[in-house]
């Protein structure tokens, strides 16, 4: 999504140089695609069969992540691990740790296979990620994006009314933990994320009624209540415009 607004200007993202926006985005992909084949793996096998096919799962990533030099294979195995976590720890807050069993072998697969230089390098980029909020700022946002829109999904599809809320109460809790964990561009993920998920609504009639409208109604209503100003309002302005730029798009293709 394009950066509508003048005074906003993205900073440098040092990481760039070793990886371009069109690889993070596929790094962010990668790590979408890596954690749904590890959930769906581990529920559809057991034993020695669920090993084979996690570590053949593992390997495809690695594989990926050496197509480069090799300070390049350190920053795009970082961004898969720091990822495949990323997604960890959300889901395991509603489904429970125990369904994220393939996920964790993958990525004790992919950390077990470092020696102590590789493990150093990949640590130094895993704090840069952390400390620098321009640091795979491509990477950030898409990575943010599909998983929002991933747990989104699953609660406008939640079986009953408690996980509904659960899920409406952890997407919200992790929107606004975004603007503490990134104080300058962490509203820039958030915007997105709203953007995306109005997008989503508007191009597959989605939430139109029901558990579906009613629950990411609140979620909206919840984050109107509780995003900080002035934020907010930056927030809301980008999402809002990024809605539109995606709607005029659409019709200038239809013509």
């Amino acid at each position: 999504m394009s950066d509508t607004s003048p005074a906003f200007a993205l900073p440098e993202d040092v990481f760039l140089d070793l990886l371009g926006r069109d690889d993070q985005v596929q790094a962010a992909r990668l790590v979408q695609e890596g954690f749904a084949a590890a959930l769906r793996l581990s529920q559809e096998s057991e034993g020695k069969p669920l090993e084979t096919v996690l570590a053949r799962l593992a390997d495809r990533l690695r594989e990926w992540s050496r197509l480069t030099t090799p300070e390049g294979a350190h920053l795009r195995l970082s961004l898969l691990m720091y990822g495949l976590d990323q997604w960890g720890l959300a889901y395991a807050k509603v489904f429970g740790a125990d369904t994220l069993y393939g996920v964790t072998v993958v990525l004790s697969d992919l950390r077990g296979g470092l020696d102590l230089s590789s493990e150093g390098m990949c640590q130094r980029h895993l704090d840069t990620l952390r400390e620098d909020e321009g640091a795979g700022l491509e990477f950030k946002i898409v990575l943010r994006r599909e998983l929002h829109l991933s747990l989104w999904h699953s609660m406008i599809a939640a079986e009953t009314p408690e996980q509904g809320d659960l899920l409406l109460s952890l997407i919200g809790g992790l929107l606004l933990a975004l603007l503490k964990a990134m104080p300058n561009l962490g509203w820039r993920l958030v915007a997105d994320t709203l953007a995306s998920i109005q997008i989503r609504c508007l191009q597959h009639g989605l939430a139109a009624s029901g558990q579906e409208q009613t629950l990411t109604e609140a979620l909206f209503a919840g984050l109107t209540r509780d995003l900080p100003d002035p934020q907010k309002a930056d927030i809301f302005a980008h999402a809002a415009q990024a809605v539109r730029d995606w709607q005029e798009s659409r019709r200038a293709t239809q013509h």
